[in-house]
């Protein structure tokens, strides 16, 4: 499998670390508030095939600038410029769950900067009856619980041992290994507090898309109602929906294999 490698790229905001691999036409991942990127199957595999572009947004790893981002305008136009930095003008883009959101934020309001575009379990929208399920604040084996249908995976694994130590226990955790998490989660509030993990225009604007699009959708999402999905699929100019059996919220990184192989065939067309 194609390996990422660890570049930097000056941007509006600052140094944002970006990991790249492989070769071909451009594909750019945007991670989710799991902050997945260098080590994930799924990107490896479509480094073999395409030239993977995966930046960390500020906040997240060693990308610096989440004090100059506010909301997700300020996320959508930082992505943009990102793109100018990157030399891609108009590259496949794919997202999953709040990077999802954000893909479609930049397809929605620079559509000639989108050539094709995946949602996976895509965030961004308020549906009334369907709320998506709170991720701030929740004792971590619930919220693991909802992120993957397989308990085996080793991140729910992890979310359940952090959940299973003490307060004392979790106090005497050195604050290096939890500043990931942690910076993880400010820079996820700084976008995604209020409104809770949608955009209200972002409906309206779905029709403006132009690239092709696909919706992956995992069967057993139960963080995000799967209405949200088929209303992106009824949304989206010709989008199309692809359902993975038995996948949870974060199926990149349960069915890795699964989902690369619907990224390439749709971004290869």
């Amino acid at each position: 499998m194609g390996a990422l490698v660890e570049d930097v790229v000056a941007s509006g905001v600052g140094k944002i670390q970006v990991w790249r691999g492989g070769s071909g036409d451009p594909v750019v991942y945007l991670h989710s508030a799991n902050g997945e990127a260098a080590g994930s199957v799924m990107l490896e595999q479509l480094a073999d095939r395409f030239q993977v572009v995966v930046p960390m947004f500020p906040g997240f790893g060693e990308s610096e600038g989440i004090e100059h981002i506010e909301d997700i305008e300020d996320a959508a136009v930082h992505l943009l410029d990102l793109l100018d930095a990157v030399g891609l003008e108009a590259p496949a883009v794919v997202g999953t769950s709040l990077g999802g959101w954000m893909a479609a934020e930049v397809a929605s309001r620079w559509p000639a900067r989108v050539s094709r575009l995946v949602l996976i379990n895509p965030a961004g929208l308020h549906i009334d009856g369907a709320p998506i399920k709170e991720i701030f604040g929740r004792d971590l084996a619930e919220l693991a619980a909802d992120l993957f249908a397989d308990p085996s995976n080793p991140v729910a694994q992890l979310m359940n041992q952090m959940s299973a130590l003490g307060e004392k226990d979790l106090a005497e955790v050195p604050f290096e290994v939890l500043r990931p998490t942690l910076q993880a989660l400010q820079a996820t509030a700084k976008v995604a507090w209020n409104p809770y993990l949608h955009d209200p225009k972002l409906l309206r604007r779905l029709g403006k898309i132009t690239a092709p699009t696909l919706v992956v959708h995992g069967s057993a999402d139960r963080l995000i109602p799967a209405v949200h999905a088929a209303t992106f699929v009824a949304s989206i100019p010709g989008a199309r929906r692809a359902e993975v059996e038995g996948g949870g919220h974060l199926v990149p990184l349960e069915q890795p294999s699964v989902v690369a192989d619907l990224i390439a065939e749709h971004v290869g067309r």
